[in-house]
């Protein structure tokens, strides 16, 4: 009986550190929060463009004083470019939105200051879905250091936002051209074809420049697309109801 009372509480105890040793089925991964419809903010123009030529041997404020008036010229000769830059990217936007599989729609009437249009208060917006708000930051052209090429360059900001209660789903600042770095989220490295040799070249040729313009549109678009694309998995499209 002494024998069966010792090896008792020990058989009790390779059980147990049995079971603890039994295969775990693994955690399934985990899904990301589902999106169907996105609706999109008007894209405003952006006030200038300007031009910044780092290869210019001259001091500071000569280089200033150069560059400004060379923005002031690109600025006019593009002026019809620059106020298309709204519409365009709003448009591309819902574009590149659906082609993700989300639902995208323009957001019409908002009143906006008219001091700053891009300050909007998303509480008051009459809406349920989230909203993309997007900025541009900087928009031009730019001659690096090294360079005497003028490429492209456009920076701008995106914003996701909830409009309940103005919490930011998704957020970024990204770089295309000039200020990209490699294939990071956050960078979009402008197409090798758009370059030119001086400026009085990139002003010669309007058309090309503005056709540089639209696909530095189409590839912030894209890419803003499916930044959101791997936070938010797109949700089935919503049956309606009515008959």
């Amino acid at each position: 009986m002494r024998s069966f009372s010792f090896f008792t509480p020990v058989l009790a105890l390779c059980l147990l550190a049995g079971c603890a040793r039994s295969p775990v089925t693994p955690d399934e991964p985990v899904q990301p929060p589902r999106l169907t419809r996105i609706l999109v903010i008007p894209v405003t123009p952006i006030a200038k463009l300007h031009t910044e030529n780092k290869g210019i041997p001259l001091g500071v404020l000569w280089q200033s004083i150069a560059d400004r008036i060379k923005s002031l010229d690109f600025n006019d000769r593009m002026e019809t470019m620059r106020k298309d830059m709204g519409p365009r990217m709003t448009a591309a936007l819902v574009r590149q939105l659906r082609t993700q599989g989300y639902e995208a729609e323009v957001i019409e009437g908002i009143r906006r200051p008219v001091s700053s249009p891009d300050s909007i208060d998303y509480t008051r917006l009459a809406v349920t879905d989230p909203v993309l708000h997007i900025y541009f930051n900087e928009v031009g052209m730019y001659s690096s250091r090294f360079s005497m090429d003028y490429v492209p360059r456009v920076n701008l900001s995106a914003y996701l936002i909830r409009p309940q209660d103005a919490d930011t789903l998704y957020g970024e600042t990204i770089y295309y051209g000039a200020d990209s770095r490699g294939t990071a989220s956050w960078s979009v490295p402008a197409d090798a074809r758009h370059r030119w040799a001086s400026f009085d070249e990139m002003v010669g040729k309007p058309q090309e420049v503005a056709g540089s313009y639209d696909d530095a549109l189409d590839a912030l678009a894209s890419r803003i697309a499916q930044n959101i694309r791997e936070q938010f998995e797109p949700a089935p499209a919503r049956v309606s109801s009515a008959p």
